[in-house]
């Protein structure tokens, strides 16, 4: 059975039927996103324009656009003779990506806790909802929370590159695959939303933002080759105090 696509509202005085047809693209994209998110489109899965187009209710234009709109953020990939495929996330670009996210959200804290201070309870709403969800282990319900927390913190940051950067690593996505691989102490990370929202109610940037880069380390660890190299960076540890006297 065709699962039609919400016809968009007719455009008004000639705005032509661009306008429609890029509701429709949106609506064709969210729609084949949330299958992929959900498992239906498993990773491998071919994505053929016109079985789509049928099943949508729609003709393959806005099948085609979505679906390059898909690849260009990486979540499909089209080969010549193979056509369009769910692609699969391996374990280096989720690491490599949330070794980058580390260092955004961070920086995001900072700029973001001015902003924030006293004004957080949206984000403590958040957390009541991740907390639940994790208790439930319901994980579409978490991922449906976290990103928008997250994101909330970068649209709050008011610049504008740093948002567009975090964006383009598509966290909706990796999200739902970190949590499928049940790597984390789902209960843990939600509470540890909370000493966030603290420290941007108190106008802490700063350790904000070392509490978001900790969540995006431990969400997917660094190799042992990094490892060594963050290790050599930090500080050297103070000697006891009895050695120290003797050095003196």
């Amino acid at each position: 059975m065709a699962e039609a696509i919400d016809k968009p509202e007719r455009p008004r005085d000639g705005e032509g039927c661009a306008l429609a047809r890029e509701s429709t693209t949106a609506r064709v994209r969210q729609l084949i996103l949330t299958r992929i998110l959900d498992g239906v489109y498993p990773p491998g899965a071919r994505l053929v324009e016109l079985r789509l187009a049928r099943e949508l209710a729609t003709s393959q234009t806005p099948v085609r656009e979505a679906l390059r709109q898909l690849e260009a953020v990486g979540i499909v990939r089209t080969e010549p003779w193979r056509g369009t495929r769910v692609r699969e996330v391996s374990e280096r670009e989720m690491r490599e990506a949330y070794q980058v996210r580390a260092v955004l959200e961070q920086l995001a804290a900072r700029l973001a806790a001015p902003r924030l201070a006293g004004r957080v309870e949206p984000l403590r709403r958040r957390v009541a909802e991740l907390r639940a969800a994790a208790r439930a282990h319901d994980l579409e319900r978490y991922a449906r929370h976290d990103v928008p927390f997250h994101r909330a913190i970068l649209e709050a940051s008011g610049n504008a590159i740093l948002l567009r950067t975090w964006e383009s690593l598509n966290f909706e996505v990796r999200t739902r695959v970190h949590l499928a691989r049940g790597n984390s102490d789902l209960v843990a990370v939600a509470e540890s939303h909370q000493a966030v929202v603290d420290a941007l109610a108190a106008g802490d940037g700063r350790t904000a933002g070392k509490l978001l880069r900790r969540q995006a380390e431990a969400a997917s660890p660094i190799e042992d080759g990094a490892a060594a190299l963050v290790s050599a960076a930090a500080p050297a540890p103070k000697p006891p105090a009895r050695a120290a006297r003797r050095a003196r």
